[in-house]
């Protein structure tokens, strides 16, 4: 039994006429009658009744039509599976909190309208555990907010350069300063992301440069928490600006006219170099680079 057969079959089962499903699929009357023919032959029963110059199916043809329609039905898949018009599969994706919430919102409900059959799956993690995941190929890619990856397992395609501000509670008395030095940070309490952050050892690398004794340190897991804690009052904090875009604005934090080192991270995309890299990857990596 070959696809072939099935096809002629199914055509000839949907027209009730050789001649037609000949025109239909680009074969003379003679080869679809002798396929047909063959077919029965191998499954030795009587597809289609023939009766003048009309066909019609027999009831084991109707019971094989419903088998030659699964199978091809599955074959259109399969084929589609491959297709580089019609995506499928699934890509794994790991994001480090911040950049799940404030980049790769837009970058997915883009490729959503082009790849609507494509399973994605994200996790959030640190930029270390991310680091890990693709090593081991537990997720395709990641985005992360580092500085600089010296890994030579990993590709690295920089997306976005990322400012870091120092924000603080509008009654807090860094706010009321005219300019803020790294030194200010003495005997403050500075609220920090966990460690595993990718921009963390900026910071500590800024304060241990200037030997800077914080009063306390309060770390966070989760970028909302810090916020929240930063506009109660409970210290300062060095955050990327897409972070507290909306509260500056509300007037909920106050940006810290800074005077010391510039800060900035980028958003940077790393897969593994030997990461095989299929039709529905290569489009999420063009489509991360191709949105600002």
């Amino acid at each position: 039994m070959e696809l072939r057969q099935l096809q002629i079959f199914y055509t000839a089962a949907q027209t009730l006429n050789f001649t037609k499903a000949g025109l239909k699929l680009g074969y003379a009357q003679s080869n679809i009658t002798g396929q047909i023919r063959q077919l029965e032959e191998e499954l030795q029963v009587k597809l289609f009744e023939r009766l003048g110059r009309g066909i019609q199916l027999t009831s084991e043809g109707q019971s094989f039509l419903k088998n030659a329609e699964q199978i091809l039905h599955l074959c259109q898949i399969a084929k589609e599976e491959f297709s580089p018009l019609v995506f499928r599969g699934t890509i794994s994706i790991g994001a480090a909190e911040t950049l799940c919430v404030y980049r790769l919102p837009k970058i997915l409900t883009e490729y959503r309208k082009l790849y609507p059959f494509v399973e994605i799956r994200v996790q959030t993690d640190s930029c270390e555990n991310l680091f890990a995941l693709i090593k081991a190929n537990t997720i395709d890619v990641a985005l992360v907010l580092t500085d600089k990856i010296k890994s030579p397992d990993l590709v690295a395609e920089t997306l976005h350069n990322e400012t870091l501000t120092i924000v603080t509670s509008p009654l807090h008395k860094m706010a009321k300063q005219q300019k803020v030095i790294p030194q200010d940070f003495s005997g403050e309490c500075l609220i920090l992301t966990s460690p595993g952050c990718g921009y963390r050892p900026l910071i500590l690398s800024l304060l241990k440069k200037y030997n800077v004794k914080t009063g306390s340190i309060m770390e966070f897991s989760s970028v909302g928490a810090i916020k929240e804690c930063t506009i109660c009052g409970l210290g300062a904090a060095i955050l990327p600006k897409i972070t507290v875009k909306d509260e500056l604005e509300r007037g909920r934090l106050v940006e810290i006219d800074w005077n010391g080192p510039h800060l900035d991270v980028k958003t940077q995309l790393i897969y593994h170099h030997e990461k095989w890299i299929t039709p529905a990857l290569r489009a999420f990596l063009e489509l991360c680079n191709s949105i600002t």
